[in-house]
């Protein structure tokens, strides 16, 4: 099967698979009309029909349907040789400029001398792929001098009404296209620090609207319940989404960071410390070699000479922000040691042959290691056979929320103490733990509700006193807050 996809303004683009076994590769052609783009799908999915597996262009071979394409690409040729006396001048003052000031090669310019040092291996390598599908075809020709706050505000609209995402699903969200602004609008200011520019047209440029989905999350009582599912010491794929929940709660960590972990990490096994110091991803072997601020503590071998991305052992954040120490209950402690004990036994079973022995603490029964979407796929396997759902209209419950139920908790538990709670997620601003992660969990708002009704409404029995005793326990700033506003109405009433 072929596909077609806009890729600016004019330009579309047809993908399909050219090739056999080893060799087969996907393929992109662009710079088609959308009749051109088209009518080449056609011609290469009326191959497939026939079993060909490289398509070209050929008459001889396609008939009419060959003819067809070619001849569209003569007249596209034709056309593009018709140059007007506008675009002659416009070609001239373009070529009699400095050609570095045109977009493509100023940011690669700006990448090379400012991203590379400020940008991580991912945003890196995101960076990249929004430029290269969403901005350079759309500017291919203007200098960055010609940029105007209108045609920013043009081509931002056109991003969400026509362009289709990378990912062929409707268009382009505001959620990228803010990434993508971003991006230009740090560039743009470089661009005016090295005075390519008077000014930076992004700062003024209407940028589309977008609410950050919250994912929903579960509750402490839920996760429990999931916690004592899972703990099956005899079953190994159960038991290690047991220990690594465990890890999520009891440690606030991330999934990348319990991927990462290896049994070295204990640092303490007396005081039962273990060192956060490291995260497991995937990266792509061109970017990492072009980025200064990650580094690689271990690479995983591949297994296909072909591979553009490796598995690696790298710091936790670009600055190593997130290094931390975990102090881990006993129950988790022991649990570990089980699971380590599991390990072992693998190990005396599959022989040297079929256990990769990297030392890893959360791995497959293989001993290879195991990345955060593997998690995840395995964290909503067993919530589907347990039955939890999240509410209609809401996204999955996703394995990185635990550590968001996990930052409720202990802010609950620790008096609303956010500075230990910071630390124990490893997040440079507390910010991150009041606005992002701390929710209101819906029984503490009913206990306050039914305190209320009871104390300030009329309806008083001989258990409000344990009641305000327990609120003032469970959480005191909700308690502190109800009782400013029973102050509040007391002082109203008298003075009514």
């Amino acid at each position: 099967m072929a596909s077609i996809r806009q890729r600016g303004k004019d330009s579309w683009a047809v993908i399909f698979q050219t090739g056999e076994g080893a060799d087969r590769h996907q393929e992109w052609e662009s710079g088609y009309t959308k009749s051109e783009a088209k009518a080449r799908k056609a011609q290469i999915e009326f191959e497939e029909a026939r079993g060909i597996k490289t398509h070209i262009i050929n008459e001889d071979n396609h008939g009419l349907l060959g003819k067809a394409v070619a001849t569209a690409q003569e007249k596209k040729a034709a056309k593009a040789a018709e140059i007007t006396p506008v675009d002659k001048q416009a070609i001239k003052e373009i070529e009699n400029s400095d050609k570095s000031l045109l977009l493509k090669p100023f940011m690669e310019e700006f990448i090379r001398i400012y991203g590379a040092k400020k940008w991580g291996e991912s945003y890196y390598r995101s960076g990249i792929n929004l430029l290269n599908n969403y901005v350079y075809e759309y500017w291919k020709s203007v200098p960055i001098t010609k940029f105007t706050v209108k045609s920013i505000d043009d081509y931002y609209t056109w991003l969400v009404t026509k362009c289709r995402a990378a990912s062929g699903e409707g268009h382009v969200t505001p959620s990228t296209v803010n990434d993508i602004h971003k991006i230009l609008r740090c560039a743009f200011n470089k661009a005016v620090k090295w005075q390519h520019i008077e000014s930076n047209p992004f700062l003024n440029s209407t940028v589309p609207e977008y609410k950050s989905k919250v994912r929903p999350a579960l509750t402490p009582n839920e996760i429990e319940r999931v916690i004592e599912y899972t703990d099956r010491p005899n079953d190994y794929n159960l038991f290690l989404i047991h220990c690594a929940m465990n890890l999520a709660f009891a440690g606030s960590m991330r999934g990348g960071e319990i991927g990462a972990l290896q049994w070295d990490d204990i640092v303490d096994p007396q005081r039962k410390i273990l060192y956060i110091c490291k995260s497991i991803d995937r990266v792509d072997k061109v970017a990492i070699a072009k980025v200064a601020k990650t580094d690689i503590y271990f690479t995983f071998p591949s297994y296909n000479p072909r591979a553009k991305s490796v598995i690696v052992l790298k710091n936790t954040k670009e600055d190593g922000g997130s290094d931390r120490n975990a102090y881990l209950p006993t129950a988790v402690y022991d649990k570990l040691i089980r699971l380590r004990e599991m390990q072992e036994e693998l190990k005396d079973e599959l022989g040297d042959d079929g256990y990769y022995d990297y030392g890893m603490m959360i791995c497959q029964e293989n001993g290879k290691p195991i990345m955060t979407e593997h998690l995840n796929r395995r964290f909503q396997q067993v919530l589907n056979k347990m039955g939890i759902k999240p509410k209609k209209g809401d996204e999955q419950y996703v394995f990185h929320s635990i550590r968001s139920t996990a930052t409720t908790y202990k802010l609950k538990i620790s008096g609303g103490d956010i500075k230990a709670v910071q630390g124990e997620n490893g997040q440079k601003d507390a910010k991150m733990v009041t606005h992002q992660y701390s929710r209101i969990l819906d029984e503490d708002r009913s206990r306050i509700a039914d305190i209320m009704d009871e104390q300030f409404y009329g309806r008083k029995d001989e258990t409000v006193d344990d009641e305000l005793m327990q609120a003032a326990k469970a959480n005191p700033d909700l308690f502190k807050q109800f009782m400013q506003f029973m102050a509040m109405a007391n002082s109203a009433n008298k003075a009514g």
